[in-house]
């Protein structure tokens, strides 16, 4: 037996979540932290042995907190967390590795490959990545983290094992994207994300907005270019993700709202008749 838990966030997952329980369930105990599903998420989980629960009310609800990580520490008795989602999928020959790396002293986290598919395109991947999704539970700071983040690692440099980048040890991460998903959800992202910029104190730049759009041609370029027609909407898609998340940021500085604009076009429209009066 593996020193892991696993931990998988879920909202209204009954597609996937049997998928998810039963590639990690032989390798120890299963949580869900879920944010309050409707579907038969906790039904099907249960069945298949995974513990259920429901994550703590928190102000950012898309970002793992604290809050979040207090609440699985004290929920669990072994060393090591996987920290993911359902849409991950590992191979044998990776659990297997992961489980040899619970039970030694010298690593306490672990860079993991991740193979992205989108649009359900499974004759190429559409991005390969890392990400830390395996920690020791005494090294993994989440004060102050933000959307998407993993978390502060607190070991020193030595201690931070990354896998070849190889099938064998790279997650599968079934992204479920059509274009309405992707803009809500991502839209969704892009607000918390610019409330966090703003927040902190970072000011929209042209050359900040220019060089994330560059660096998502470049990370999701660098593979889909080979995807034909579906590869170039996935690149475009992400692209206007970027600018959704500075667009937004701009707006918060310069108080740019609904209401204020039509307050501004009340002022000319009020010039433009005022002559019929």
């Amino acid at each position: 037996m593996s020193n892991i838990t696993f931990v998988l966030f879920t909202y209204n997952e009954e597609k996937r979540i049997s998928y998810a329980v039963r590639n990690f369930i032989k390798y120890g105990s299963v949580i869900l932290m879920d944010g309050g599903s409707t579907d038969k998420t906790r039904e099907i989980a249960e069945e298949l042995g995974a513990k259920f629960f429901i994550r703590p009310d928190i102000s950012k609800p898309q970002v793992e907190t604290a809050e979040n990580f207090k609440f699985i520490k004290n929920r669990i008795n072994t060393g090591w967390i996987y920290w993911g989602y359902v849409d991950n999928i590992a191979p044998k020959s990776l659990l297997d590795r992961l489980v040899e790396i619970s039970h030694q002293d010298k690593f306490k986290m672990v860079l993991i490959p991740l193979y992205t598919y989108l649009w359900g395109n499974i004759k190429r991947f559409s991005q390969k990545s890392y990400s830390p999704f395996l920690f020791h539970k005494n090294f993994v700071d989440f004060s102050n983290n933000y959307i998407h983040g993993m978390g502060k690692f607190t070991g020193k440099k030595g201690q931070l094992l990354k896998l070849p980048n190889r099938p064998e040890y790279a997650l599968r991460h079934f992204s479920v994207y059509n274009i309405d998903k992707f803009i809500i959800g991502h839209l969704r992202y892009a607000n918390q994300e610019a409330e966090e910029k703003y927040q902190s104190g970072k000011q929209f730049s042209i050359v900040r907005m220019v060089a994330s759009i560059l660096r998502y041609c470049w990370i999701y370029g660098k593979l889909n270019w080979r995807n034909g027609k579906i590869g170039l909407i996935i690149i475009l898609s992400y692209i206007s993700f970027r600018l959704m998340a500075y667009a937004k940021l701009y707006e918060l500085e310069n108080g740019i709202d609904l209401d204020s604009i039509e307050k501004k076009y009340s002022v000319l429209k009020e010039e433009l008749i005022k002559e019929f009066d």
